[in-house]
């Protein structure tokens, strides 16, 4: 096996074991620098993980979609390179790393999708993730210009679970705070990177963008009225409520971007 095949590999595994966001081969240079925050850095997770299902209920979805952000389409060649450190989680099960291109359709619940962001997904506390806002509306909202999307600027996704310690006690007090009951974190990062490869992340947009995460059997069976809480640049704590009416998903119209708990 050549090298540079051995190495994409290594990549994608550590990726997937460590929740680093990890720059795409296609359509940027392998050399591509890194100019992000890294999410799951902080205190590494190492113990089992007990407060994401309070409700005791098991796994009982039998659809037969492939979950788990399973994607059709056009796919971008291997993530070539990985930056920065993170941190494991022993309590939690191993989710395939797959990659989708913009446009390509991704199982929501027992529906397909179309997200119009492409990335890498890794999360197990959710089974697959769609961003629907067109691609245009999208760039704009994050302050890119049209002459930097005609330069060779892209946005891409990286959806894992949130291991880090710190950002999930920060999420947890929000929570109760408010009165809400955590029943899992994921990361939901957006970067924009430039055709030579520099690797900007978004952490807020000035206009809403609407995004569709797929519930776990766990989850969508306990009968709760979920929402997701996040935290702003400025410390506020965020609740954005479900817009649709389908109990295997939980739709969103946010402005923030990160670390995510669900609530209900």
């Amino acid at each position: 096996m050549k090298r540079k095949t051995i190495n994409k590999l290594l990549a994608v595994a550590v990726s997937a074991a460590l929740c680093i966001p990890i720059t795409f081969a296609d359509p940027i240079s392998a050399n591509a620098s890194v100019s992000a925050d890294i999410p799951g850095t902080g205190d590494t997770d190492t113990d089992t993980d007990t407060d994401t299902d309070t409700d005791n209920n098991t796994d009982t979805d039998t659809d037969n979609s492939t979950g788990s952000g399973s994607v059709s389409g056009n796919q971008p060649s291997a993530p070539s390179t990985s930056t920065g450190s993170g941190s494991s989680d022993s309590g939690s099960s191993e989710a395939p790393v797959v990659n989708s291109a913009s446009a390509s359709t991704v199982v929501i619940g027992n529906s397909r999708v179309k997200s119009t962001v492409g990335g890498i997904f890794t999360a197990t506390s959710v089974k697959g993730t769609a961003i629907t806002t067109p691609k245009d509306v999208l760039a704009s909202a994050i302050g890119l210009s049209d002459a930097e999307i005609k330069a060779g600027t892209n946005i891409r996704s990286y959806i894992c679970d949130n291991r880090d310690k710190a950002s999930k006690a920060a999420l947890q007090s929000a929570a109760t705070a408010a009165g809400k009951t955590v029943a899992g974190y994921v990361n939901m990062d957006l970067y924009s990177i430039t055709k030579r490869g520099v690797v900007t992340k978004i952490t807020s947009s000035s206009e809403p963008v609407t995004i569709t995460f797929a519930l776990p059997g766990r989850l969508m069976n306990a009968n709760h009225s979920y929402s997701i809480l996040a935290i702003d640049k400025d410390g506020k704590a965020v609740i954005m409520n479900d817009v649709d009416t389908d109990s295997k998903t939980l739709t969103i119209n946010t402005k923030v971007f990160g670390s995510y708990s669900i609530v209900y």
